[in-house]
């Protein structure tokens, strides 16, 4: 009884005017989005009051309040989670792929701006956690995997955080699931996560005979992750391809941050309708689009190049000189051949949206199996608010493609870019929905000319 006063003192008083605020202007003006109900819209005005502030919390405080149900996350009932450690030797057999991947990238120790393969925090084992149904249907097939990493913009969220995403799955992709603590930033940024991921992904085809666990065909084996979960999934599925290792069988990005340059217009014009800071992740606050654009703008230089050495840092997750890297920023990968089939899904109200389109579009024409779905009125991961029937469809879509385009499964349509409504109903992406892409892509804030109508 005391907790609940307590919490009723310390977080729900201060938070009244906000509620009355959204709650007036809810039945005054209507929501955000047309389809968002009083409890969806009230839920969005409290996330969007957090991260507002994200940026004025010290980092550490940050993080530990991202993890606070950590010790007593629940386990769904109808789940078995297990506890897995990779052995550090596939880190060191992981190393080696992304050493020749850096090294033809010309990027060194000396650019990155650490010692990556020296990392004290790499001494510490890879912990993973395994989650499975305890009744096995139709769906199940044996062998099945998914590698799933968790979001939380590269410094934030754990593998606990990310149970509601790894239980159904397991239970919608009759899968087992593998998640992985990759390494987080800012004390060990990029690419330590990608370093992680992919020794994760070697351990899954190939482990230790004594581990218990029997190796996973490739063919059998889904990666996908949420927001900069997503985005590290598309760049270690590029590393697996560039480093000519067996691909897995498909990849899925739930809202993934594939643009660390925050280039494309949805980043500002949608705040309004998602909870993300509101000129999107950055470093402490310094490296928001506004008050970059003061410095941007004034410079001759139209892709702002000249001068990123000199601006704040922008992400934590690595410094400005390597934001246009691919395997930072996936969307600026121009050749997808030999790539696995992709599925990428977005909200349509979300600030990230327009980095899935541009990747869609950028690359309509290659051979790659690519499915692109943008629901009607959707925030930033929209799936975990199970509770919307838009967050239902698009978790069923996704166990589709799980079991489509593994071992026995029927396969995908090579290219789909859909929009999909609240009642699930579909119908086709309009060809110029990103106005300007190709001139902003690869600049930070789209160049100066776009940064100068901030």
């Amino acid at each position: 009884m005391q907790k609940k006063v307590a919490l009723f003192w310390n977080y729900l008083v201060p938070k009244a005017p906000l509620l009355i605020g959204t709650t007036v202007s809810h039945y005054t003006y209507g929501p955000p989005k047309p389809s968002w109900s009083y409890k969806f819209n009230i839920t969005m005005a409290m996330m969007r009051a957090f991260t507002a502030h994200l940026d004025e919390i010290p980092l550490k405080k940050s993080q530990a309040m991202s993890r606070l149900n950590d010790k007593y996350a629940p386990i769904h009932a109808g789940a078995i989670a297990s506890e897995s450690t990779v052995p550090n030797t596939y880190r060191d057999k992981a190393a080696v792929h992304i050493d020749t991947l850096l090294t033809a990238q010309g990027l060194d120790s000396a650019k990155l701006g650490w010692d990556w393969q020296h990392d004290p925090r790499a001494e510490q084992p890879l912990m993973g956690e395994w989650t499975e149904t305890r009744d096995k249907n139709e769906k199940f097939a044996e062998g099945r995997t998914v590698l799933y990493l968790h979001g939380g913009g590269y410094f934030l969220c754990s593998v606990k955080t990310h149970r509601w995403a790894t239980w159904n799955m397991a239970r919608l992709g009759g899968a087992k699931v593998f998640s992985i603590e990759y390494r987080l930033a800012p004390e060990s940024p990029f690419p330590a996560a990608i370093h992680d991921a992919l020794a994760a992904y070697l351990y899954l085809l190939d482990p230790p005979a004594d581990s218990g666990i029997a190796p996973v065909d490739p063919k059998n084996l889904v990666i996908m992750g949420d927001s900069a979960g997503g985005g590290l999934t598309f760049a270690t599925m590029l590393a697996i391809k560039d480093a000519g290792l067996p691909m897995p069988a498909g990849i899925i990005g739930w809202s993934p941050w594939i643009d660390l340059l925050h280039s494309l217009p949805s980043v500002l014009d949608n705040s309004i309708s998602d909870y993300l800071p509101p000129d999107g992740f950055s470093h402490g606050g310094n490296g928001s689009l506004k008050k970059l654009a003061k410095v941007l703008v004034s410079e001759t230089n139209d892709d702002g190049d000249a001068v990123l050495h000199k601006l704040p840092p922008v992400q934590h997750y690595t410094h400005n000189a390597l934001l246009d890297c691919k395997y930072v920023s996936p969307i600026l990968e121009d050749n997808l051949d030999g790539a696995c089939p992709i599925m990428l899904v977005a909200g349509d109200g979300e600030m990230l949206r327009d980095e899935s389109i541009v990747f869609a579009k950028k690359h309509e024409d290659s051979s790659t199996d690519i499915q692109l779905h943008v629901y009607d009125d959707m925030p930033h991961v929209f799936q975990m608010f199970g509770y919307l029937s838009s967050a239902k469809h698009s978790m069923r879509e996704s166990g589709d493609f799980i079991r489509n385009v593994t071992i026995g499964g029927a396969g995908i349509s090579k290219k789909s870019f859909e929009r999909i409504d609240v009642h699930g109903e579909r119908r086709p992406l309009e060809e110029d929905v990103v106005s300007e892409w190709e001139d902003r892509i690869g600049k930070l804030g789209g160049g100066p000319k776009h940064l100068a109508k901030l």
